[in-house]
């Protein structure tokens, strides 16, 4: 895998050491929710910076690339039919490593960034949620900070649910985003205006896994290798914060908002009570930000979250025993074996979170289904019935044998890396089948495929192994595993991506242009012989 140079450094900074981090010492504080910055009267305006920033780590002082100078960036809150209007500041250093050729799929441009709203259907053009679009830093030290307008519009019927941002600049995207530069983005919709809902306390939760070398920076690839972040013993964070602790009063609901911001490692979430190791119902209502329909009760199942998924859940705490005065729970990672993590190598299972019951009883309701499936009929895209035609997605990693490798393997989508000059073009208005595979010969066994813009129908098993429709943006696919999935591409043309989002593959080649064209008059579109009827 290549590895870009770096100022050689030899000296390992106190507390940086690639040690496991004691969370007894180091965890245990209040969980927070991130700063908050929300819109008003349809208009969510900021400045956001991108900058080096010195934070702490449980022992680490570290010196990473940040939004805003924190370990997460700020959430923002919008509704449907908002417009949002960022001011990007890159306050970063010159670059010293620029983007020469659009083509050349090597990590470089460690400091021009970009910005993308990671589930939001927007356009991809233009201002708004362009991720083709390039933002570099000043061109010698001592110049102004270069300012980029981002202006991304969203639809008045949007979904509302959890998503999120974060950069995604080819060839710096892995590196930006495992130093802390991402953030949770919520659209405020028909869930949370059910009262049960609405009276519950509401935790965000961006799970991280940061990377830093033993001097608190990152300024290469090392620590992105397939082993490289269980090597690191570095541990996944919550909001920048190393195993908080959250409490609830006995009987209480609280709406949990996970997303998975990490890089690199599947997280299985069990929430189990401490006492009898029983686990306690991770009650999902939505997923990837698109209401559900229903209540799923992942209890003995876990539940899954891998690179760019998110999950809303509802916790509801049991009442505590007659004498007991407080009651512990873990929000546990459970641990992946080599064939079922991203990598190929096995992940070590975690606790990420505690969650202490004490206090007086409270009387809380969960909403009903009738309540859920309302929200559902209301929010969910329209079903897929019949499809125009096919579409096929086969992710491989392979070992580079021609004599002009610039780097040893090749990450490549239908046996090609990416390139600026080929594009998938689609339909506006089409529906289509896509066929998810990876290759038997990669050497990575699982890619989590993500494409922008438009959400996608899935069908999967729900905790008591009953198949069910869900509409997400992300999806892992494993090797001897095919997925298929259905998707419209509705309301936008344009040009953006579909990639791998294991984010040092995507910056390597495993990523695809896609762009949606509108049908010229009297043109004729090869199809498939036969429509396919999904449901």
């Amino acid at each position: 895998m290549f590895i870009p140079s770096a100022l050689a450094q030899s000296t390992v900074k106190t507390g940086c050491e690639k040690e496991p981090i004691d969370i007894e010492k180091y965890g245990g504080k209040p969980f927070q929710n991130p700063e908050e910055i929300r819109s008003k009267n349809g208009l969510l305006e900021t400045a956001i910076e991108v900058r080096y920033a010195q934070n702490q780590i449980a022992a680490c002082s570290v010196n990473l690339r940040s939004y805003n100078g924190k370990l997460v960036g700020p959430t923002l809150r919008v509704k449907p039919e908002d417009t949002i209007k960022v001011n990007l500041i890159n306050n970063l250093p010159p670059e010293t490593n620029p983007q020469t050729d659009q083509n050349n799929n090597l990590p470089r441009a460690f400091n021009t960034t970009n910005f993308h709203t990671h589930g939001l259907h927007v356009s991809p053009e233009g201002i708004s949620d362009n991720v083709l679009r390039e933002m570099p830093p000043q061109d010698n030290l001592g110049d102004a900070s270069p300012q980029y307008p981002i202006e991304i519009a969203l639809p008045n019927n949007h979904p509302g649910g959890t998503y999120w941002y974060h950069s995604h600049l080819h060839g710096s995207t892995a590196l930006q985003v495992s130093s802390g530069m991402a953030g949770a983005l919520i659209v405020e919709g028909g869930l949370d205006r059910i009262p049960e809902i609405a009276a519950a306390k509401e935790k965000i939760f961006v799970f991280q896994q940061i990377t830093y070398d033993e001097q608190g920076t990152i300024e290469n690839y090392n620590d992105l290798t397939p082993t490289g972040w269980t090597n690191s013993k570095r541990y996944t964070t919550i909001n920048g914060q190393i195993v908080p602790k959250i409490e609830m009063r006995p009987g209480e609901v609280q709406h949990w908002r996970f997303i998975h911001a990490g890089v690199g490692e599947s997280l299985n979430l069990h929430l189990t009570q401490v006492s009898d190791n029983r686990s306690i119902s991770l009650r999902e209502i939505a997923v990837d930000g698109i209401p559900l329909g229903r209540m799923d009760n992942w209890n003995r199942q876990a539940l899954e979250l891998e690179p760019g998924y998110r999950s809303d859940v509802l916790v509801k705490s049991k009442l505590l025993k007659n004498g007991q005065r407080s009651q512990e729970y873990v929000l546990v990672d459970s641990p992946s074996s080599p064939q079922k993590s991203l990598k190929g190598t096995g992940e070590t299972g975690s606790i990420l979170a505690k969650v202490v019951v004490k206090g007086l009883p409270v009387k809380m309701a969960l909403p009903s289904a009738d309540q859920l499936a309302k929200v559902a009929l209301q929010e969910q895209p329209s079903d897929i019935v019949t499809t125009d035609g096919e579409q096929k997605v086969e992710f491989s990693l392979i070992a580079c044998s021609a004599s002009d490798c610039k780097q040893k393997f090749n990450f490549e989508i239908n046996g090609q890396e990416f390139s600026h000059d080929s594009e998938r073009t689609l339909i506006l208005g089409k529906a289509e089948e896509w066929n998810l595979t990876t290759s038997d010969a990669s050497l990575a066994p699982s890619h989590p495929f993500h494409i922008h813009v438009n959400p996608f129908l899935h069908q999967r098993s729900n905790p008591q192994g009953k198949v069910e429709k869900v509409w997400r943006d992300t999806l892992l696919v494993t090797q001897g595993h095919p997925e298929k999935i259905w998707t419209r591409y509705s309301d936008f043309v344009g040009k953006f991506v579909l990639h791998c989002h294991i984010l040092d593959h995507e910056d390597q080649g495993m990523m695809q242009l896609v762009n949606i064209v509108r049908e010229k008059p009297n043109n004729t579109i090869s199809q498939m012989e036969d429509n396919h009827e999904i449901y």
